[in-house]
């Protein structure tokens, strides 16, 4: 693979890209036509562009994009967007560009990515290449996070409609539905071979700094080659609802419930079985295997983001 440096250098030079936008994200459709003028006004030329209204079709709009050959993919969407589309960029001299345009956009809060659309567009144009770490879920890489419990039932009951309409509210209204039904699961994690049992409502591995709009710890870091493993460890429904909310507000490290771990790989079974929440989107249920990728991603990032 060729250094971060040298695929910068080369990015530099050719000033072209190929653009894939997620048009069923909630901004993408009206920001799509804006961001190809945006990039020829700043001296990008796309190459190739793919609008894709179907998320199913994204893997293969991507995967296209980069059978192209050139340096630079850039993609629009949210969380799910990118992590649907990371496999294809792993351990590969291509470098994701990204333009959030979902819900939460976790992943590029993380990169420090600005959130407009013209502040996105100075980071693929002005930023850094950088090498960050992935995480997997048996077989499948994901960029940011990957949950079970009450945010994973939430993320899969949430109708698609709903959060284009309504953003971050959607999610609590389906929250304050599902917590008045919520029952506790019996959980076993193995953490680098040490095992704990607990009885939660919710577990969050994250590879990245931000879950929705809340920075999870304080050494969260994408880059940082370790997962931070997060439980709520609570039977009480009502106590994981306070803790949900101290942690939006982000106190939720004063709670003596809330414990965290820093490992590099995870093993998840429960009773009964849960389902799995990677960057937003449902993917398969427990037991699950997540493991750290070190350094598997080449990434624009602000020229303030600290990398090694």
């Amino acid at each position: 693979m060729k250094t971060k440096q040298d695929i910068q250098k080369r990015i530099r030079q050719e000033r072209s890209a190929v653009l894939v936008v997620n048009t069923h994200s909630r901004r993408g459709e009206q920001l799509f036509f804006a961001a190809m003028d945006e990039l020829a006004k700043r001296g990008v030329h796309v190459a190739a562009s793919y609008p894709v209204r179907d998320p199913a079709r994204l893997s293969e709009a991507v995967r296209e994009g980069i059978e192209r050959g050139h340096a630079l993919v850039i993609v629009g969407g949210g969380d799910g967007t990118i992590s649907s589309i990371v496999d294809y960029f792993a351990y590969r001299d291509v470098v994701l560009g990204i333009l959030p345009l979902g819900t939460g956009n976790s992943f590029a809060r993380t990169l420090g990515i600005p959130l407009s659309l013209n502040g996105a567009l100075d980071v693929i144009v002005n930023g850094k290449v950088v090498d960050i770490d992935l995480g997997k879920v048996n077989d499948d890489y994901f960029a940011n996070v990957a949950s079970l419990g009450f945010s994973a039932d939430i993320a899969r009951q949430t109708p698609r409609s709903l959060k284009r309409y309504l953003g971050v509210v959607a999610y609590v209204l389906v929250g304050v539905w599902n917590l008045l039904e919520r029952q506790a699961f019996r959980c076993r994690l193995e953490l680098d071979g040490e095992t704990h049992v607990l009885r939660t409502h919710q577990i969050i591995i994250a590879n990245g700094s931000f879950f929705g709009v809340t920075k999870l710890a304080p050494d969260a870091q994408v880059n940082n080659r370790q997962f931070i493993v997060f439980t709520m460890d609570t039977v009480s429904r009502w106590q994981m609802a306070k803790l949900w909310v101290a942690f939006w507000l982000g106190r939720h490290r004063a709670f003596s419930e809330a414990r965290y771990f820093a490992t590099r790989e995870v093993t998840i079974d429960a009773v009964p079985p849960q389902y799995i929440d990677v960057d937003g989107e449902t993917t398969t249920r427990t037991p699950v295997r997540i493991t750290l990728a070190a350094e598997a991603l080449k990434v624009l990032a602000p020229v303030t983001f600290e990398d090694e």
